[in-house]
């Protein structure tokens, strides 16, 4: 997976995030149990892929610096 496409992927999480904080603004979201323990676990999903997709941008960043070093070091 290319940095581009991982962009993309952090994209699109960062806008179920959105889309998922908007329920926020229904009043009667925590008085339904139910659905604030969806609401809860939607965004701990959309978090957390957002967050894992961040780590692996961040690694290939590093490795691509490695591997700049590496080949003018050569």
């Amino acid at each position: 997976m290319s940095i581009a496409q991982l962009a993309g992927t952090a994209v699109g999480y960062s806008r179920a995030m959105d889309a998922i904080a908007s329920q926020t603004q229904d009043p009667t979201l925590v008085q339904d149990p139910a659905r604030l323990a969806i609401f809860q676990q939607q965004m701990y999903y959309a978090q957390t892929g957002y967050t894992l997709t961040a780590r692996a941008m961040q690694d290939m960043h590093r490795e691509d610096q490695v591997l700049g070093e590496m080949l003018r070091d050569a």
